[in-house]
Order: structure tokens, then C-alpha cells, then sequence
């Protein structure tokens, strides 16, 4: 027998939820993509782009129904969000944004703090942006609710999709890993290269990639003091034994700025002053601070976390190895 309902529920792949958990909230949705460096501010969870529909909304807590977001540097500005408990509830797109996914990884995986990221095809994100309320349950269940749902889907009168089973299989598992690649995902190399070597594994299979490469050298630009979580990723990096395997420099610009970081007075100090203290953990790790360098990525600048990840197992995705 079928009924119109107003709350669907339907279980996700693998894929779908490139990172998992629970999470629940009212939807802020928006057909519009929404950047988020520049587009938010980190530390309030506020949309900042007056030219965007949602300006002026908050996005913490919230379930964000977006095509994408953009930009290396948003990475960053997610996870800033994430360390500061303003980001959403949890994210939903309408196909893979690794500035969203990457951020969220290393939330996970490095700051013990989880914000699932859903993608769905445009069926189910036409749904979700109908929505009033979206909510991820343990096992990749998701449900979605609201009034202007009816009508929108006809389900079963347990609100399941009636031709969806729950999935059985785990996305990629085709993906190829080394011996090496194995014992330091086992932590053989010790705790840090082990998180680092998760968070590239983890991206490459998001991006569809069938194995990891050797690089030869890393260049981390852009490695700037944007609030911090980037700090606390870098620290704990430093704790935990870490030290790059290839030759690796580190980009200086301490005369440079990230938007959301106040530059006036005190403000523009301790910016510089941090900058500077993410720099030094850099060496730490092994890196060589340079005012300009060569990059073993040029055509595929990485987000400066990514690209420490690369740095200390010596791997990276085929997708970005030049």
C-alpha cells in the first residue's frame, strides 16, 4: 500500500557519506553555492557574503543543503568552524566538495570532532533542500522531514524508499594500498604519520583514485594563522613524533592576510605572532621555511593541512602527483 508522507528515511553507501556520525538540524538550504573563505565566518558561524541569499544567517548547528562550497583556503575556514563549535550540524551537497570533505576529515581524524558530510544524487538533494528537518542516525540512516515534502516522493508506509536496501558493500574497495602504505596505516611509523596517512587514504578514495603515488618533494603554501584549529593540528602533529620523509619547504608570507582574521593593532600582532608559531611547528616537523619555493604540486595547489599530510608519508593521490 502506498501513502504520501512527510518524513522520508533512507539509508546511505558508503559514498554518500564520505564521513559518518550522527547529527541533526533544521535546514538552511540554498541553490546558490557558498564559499566558505570569505562566504563565512569562522568563529560566529555567520555568512559574511552579502551577496549570497543566506547573508546574515548562522550556519552552526544548522543541517547547510549546498551544491558545493569552494576554494583551497575553505578548508581551513571549516575547520576553524568545526575547533570553534560553529559549524552545521551536518553537511549536505549534491556532489563531492573535498574543501568540505578535507576539512571534515581532519576534524575527525586529528581533533577527535566529527561533522558528517552527506552527498546525495539530485533526486534526494531536491528532497533535502525541501526539507524542514534532516538528521543522521548511526549506520548511515538518514531521515528527512517537513510540509513540503508531501508529494515530493511516494515511499512505503514504513517511510523506507521502497527500492533502497541497505547498502552492503564499502565504496572503493578496490582501492590499492602498498605494504608501506599498510604498516603505516597499522602505525608502525608511529601516531602522527598514522593520522596523516588516513586523512590522504581517505581523501584518495573520495576522489575516486585506485592508488597512492610517491612524490618526491612537497611545497606547503598558503600556511597562514587562521584561528586555532590549525594551530592545534599542527601542535599535536608535533606531539605525536611526526616528521616529513621527503624534502619539504614551507611558503613564508607573514605579510599576508586571511580575511577573517582581524589585522588592526593587537589583533594584527597576534595573527603574525601565530603565523609564526605555525611556522616553527612546520619545522619541527621537519619542513624548510622559505620565502619562495618550487613546488612539487604547482598545478594542484593542496590545502597547507593536505599537504603536511603528503609530507610526512610521502604519498599522495594520483590525481595530485605532477
Amino acid at each position: 500500500m502506498m501513502r504520501r508522507l512527510e518524513s522520508l528515511a533512507f539509508h546511505l553507501s558508503a559514498t554518500e557519506c564520505p564521513v559518518e556520525g550522527e547529527g541533526s538540524g533544521v535546514v538552511m538550504a540554498s541553490a546558490e553555492p557558498l564559499s566558505l573563505c570569505g562566504g563565512v565566518e569562522p568563529r560566529q558561524g555567520a555568512v559574511i557574503d552579502r551577496q549570497h541569499p543566506l547573508s546574515g544567517e548562522c550556519v552552526a548547528g544548522r543541517a547547510l543543503v549546498i551544491p558545493h562550497g569552494g576554494g583551497t583556503a575553505g578548508s581551513v575556514m571549516l575547520l576553524e568552524a568545526i575547533h570553534a563549535g560553529q559549524a552545521p550540524a551536518l553537511i549536505v551537497l549534491d556532489r563531492i566538495d573535498e574543501v568540505s570533505v578535507l576539512a571534515a576529515i581532519v576534524a575527525e581524524e586529528a581533533l577527535s570532532l566529527t561533522v558528517p558530510v552527506i552527498v546525495l544524487d539530485p533526486a534526494r538533494f531536491a528532497l533535502a533542500q525541501s526539507a524542514h528537518l534532516i538528521t543522521l542516525h548511526r549506520g548511515r540512516q538518514l531521515v528527512v522531514s517537513g510540509p513540503r515534502l508531501a508529494g515530493l516522493a511516494s515511499v512505503t508506509a514504513g517511510g523506507a524508499l521502497g527500492h533502497e536496501p541497505a547498502p552492503t558493500t564499502a565504496a572503493n574497495d578496490g582501492f590499492a594500498l602498498s605494504p608501506a602504505d599498510r604498516r603505516c596505516l597499522a602505525g608502525e611509523a608511529g601516531p602522527a604519520a598514522q593520522v596523516a596517512m588516513r586523512i590522504v587514504v581517505r581523501l584518495a578514495r573520495l576522489q575516486g583514485a585506485v592508488e597512492l603515488l610517491d612524490v618526491t618533494r612537497v611545497h606547503i603554501d598558503g600556511c597562514l594563522y587562521t584561528g586555532p584549529a590549525g594551530l592545534v593540528f599542527a601542535e599535536r602533529l608535533v606531539e605525536w613524533g611526526g616528521h616529513v620523509c621527503v624534502p619539504t619547504a614551507v611558503e613564508t608570507r607573514l605579510d599576508k592576510t586571511v580575511s577573517t582574521v582581524e589585522t588592526t593593532g593587537d589583533s594584527l600582532a597576534a595573527s603574525t605572532e601565530a603565523t609564526e608559531r605555525l611556522i616553527e611547528l612546520c619545522r619541527k616537523l621537519g619542513a624548510s621555511p622559505v620565502a619562495s619555493a618550487e613546488t612539487a604540486l604547482e598545478r594542484t595547489p593542496l590545502p597547507w593541512p593536505l599537504a603536511l599530510c603528503v609530507a610526512l608519508t610521502g604519498r599522495a593521490p594520483a590525481l595530485f602527483v605532477h
